[in-house]
């Protein structure tokens, strides 16, 4: 019988072996853990264990090959490789740093499509030595993205890491960039602050959030132009957005109310295009606050190919502009 082996971490210790094991095997029942206790396929350190034992760090817990074979959902691992089918930008004990692809949910995805949270739990579970921290703990996402939106997306490693995050979220201690473009001509910088609310769901409409006088959540924005340029006759810009706050739709809404939405997101007022994105929206650089969980002071995230094809198709060349 092959078996596979899961190290546990610092937030293992001292947990019972079934509820570690259940992250393992979360649709198995209780019932069936047990049985797989018994009868020796599920082990630590090589001995077989009771229920009620609990785990320290740097055990090794082998579990038996067809107790997982039906569990592991990441599209690379039917090959047996502990590969993540996305680019990591970074990755250590605390944190993992994707380049979010375009038109993949992050959280909750269509009939018979894996969202982003989903594969990357299944990456972290087939770990193992490789750079799991914990079998006890789920990795999930710090902070959302637009299903259509591409770029920098955090994931948890740790707790300690998930805990850092969010309290620098709620500090606004993260500045966040993006690359949009926008229809119009925007001439200079702008800052936009705003409130922003969610649209009633009794009331039609095409969007979900919109701009009020009072009584939403406060949105700052900063505007730069980049570039200029031209789609089908209609005037561009390649905007550089700067963000403290994460409101949902928060660029697209703004940018929308201010006259510029982005080119191609019709949902808030953008001309239809018919090219590979609806819309082309980038977190290219998250700048970080000094630490000590090992992250750099900024991250960057590579335009997409089809983002780039764009910019060249709207005569704005993106290797004139250093941001890029």
């Amino acid at each position: 019988m092959e078996f596979r082996k899961f190290e546990a971490g610092p937030e293992d210790d001292g947990r019972r072996a079934d509820r570690v094991i259940r992250r393992l095997l979360p649709d198995e029942r209780l019932s069936s853990v047990y049985g797989a206790l018994r009868k020796g396929f599920i082990r630590i350190n090589d001995k077989r264990i009771k229920p009620e034992t609990h785990v320290a760090s740097g055990d090794v817990l082998s579990v038996a090959d067809f107790l997982l074979a039906q569990k592991d959902v990441a599209p690379a691992e039917s090959s047996g490789k502990n590969v993540l089918p996305y680019e990591i930008i970074f990755k250590n004990e605390h944190f993992l740093v994707i380049n979010k692809p375009y038109d993949i949910s992050v959280q909750q995805a269509g009939a018979g499509r894996l969202s982003l949270a989903e594969t990357v739990a299944a990456y972290y579970r087939s770990a193992g030595k490789s750079g799991a921290a914990s079998l006890s703990f789920t990795p999930g996402p710090l902070h959302r993205l637009d299903r259509k939106t591409t770029g920098i997306l955090f994931f948890s490693w740790s707790l300690e890491g998930a805990q850092w995050f969010s309290r620098q979220m709620a500090a606004h201690g993260l500045e966040k960039k993006y690359l949009a473009l926008v229809q119009g001509i925007l001439s200079s910088a702008e800052e936009w602050e705003d409130f922003i609310e969610k649209e009633d769901d009794s009331r039609p409409s095409f969007h979900t959030v919109r701009i009020v006088q009072s009584g939403g959540k406060c949105a700052h924005t900063e505007a730069e132009p980049v570039s200029s340029g031209t789609y089908n006759g209609r005037p561009v810009t390649l905007v550089k957005f700067t963000i403290s706050t994460g409101r949902m739709h928060q660029i697209r809404a703004q940018a929308a109310f201010r006259g510029f939405p982005l080119l191609g997101d019709t949902a808030y007022g953008g001309a239809a295009i018919h090219e590979k994105q609806d819309f082309f929206l980038h977190a290219y650089e998250v700048r970080i606050p000094g630490n000590t969980l090992g992250l750099p002071r900024a991250l960057e995230a590579p335009l997409p190919v089809f983002f780039n094809n764009m910019l060249n198709k709207t005569l704005i060349n993106p290797e004139n502009s250093s941001i890029i």
